[in-house]
């Protein structure tokens, strides 16, 4: 069975999303070689997987850049993968290569997962993450921590979820200064 795993930039304080996001996303003092660091680290992340799985939000805000983008590492990269996107108020999914998921989602993400390929990538999509929390579809939570604290904004895991035990399975000190922590939970 192919894995599916959780992929998220988060801060310190496990904010991912807010509206001061240019405060520490990307970071203003990062050099061109910690740039390319960087995008190194990312590509090697997606070239892990053949599916990419995203909620509504998620797929709305990323599509019409990366769909224009077949000629960057990373956007060919993300232009050779399956593209899902779990929604049930979206009628069309225009980025190619892409397929709308609604209905019972946990039986739709078995099935994916049951086919042959590589992993399947969540790429942020909190929402989605935290629906399919529970169910034993998560393999892993792979997590670029930043090293800022925002204080404020969206959490990734929002206070009021049910208690998950996980354990760490492979940390990294990056040179551009983020933390690489991957998670399994402790069901697999």
């Amino acid at each position: 069975m192919r894995k599916l795993w959780v992929k998220a930039w988060i801060t310190l304080d496990g904010v991912f999303d807010a509206d001061t996001m240019g405060h520490w996303w990307p970071p203003a003092n990062e050099s061109a070689e910690d740039y390319e660091k960087r995008l190194e680290y990312i590509a090697e992340e997606y070239l892990r997987g053949d599916t990419y799985l995203l909620g509504r939000t998620t797929y709305e805000m990323l599509w019409p850049g990366w769909s224009k983008d077949t000629t960057s590492n990373l956007g060919a990269i993300l232009h050779r993968m399956n593209k899902y996107v779990v929604s049930n108020t979206l009628k069309t999914a225009p980025w190619e290569g892409s397929s709308i998921i609604s209905g019972n989602v946990v039986e739709e993400i078995t099935k994916l997962k049951q086919q042959p390929g590589k992993d399947i990538i969540i790429d942020g999509s909190a929402t989605l993450v935290q629906s399919l929390m529970g169910t034993g579809l998560i393999d892993e939570y792979r997590f670029l921590v930043q090293p800022y604290i925002m204080g404020r904004g969206r959490q990734f895991f929002p206070h009021g979820m049910p208690p998950t035990t996980v354990q760490l399975v492979e940390s990294k000190l990056l040179s551009f200064g983020s933390l690489a922590l991957v998670f399994q939970p402790n069901n697999k």
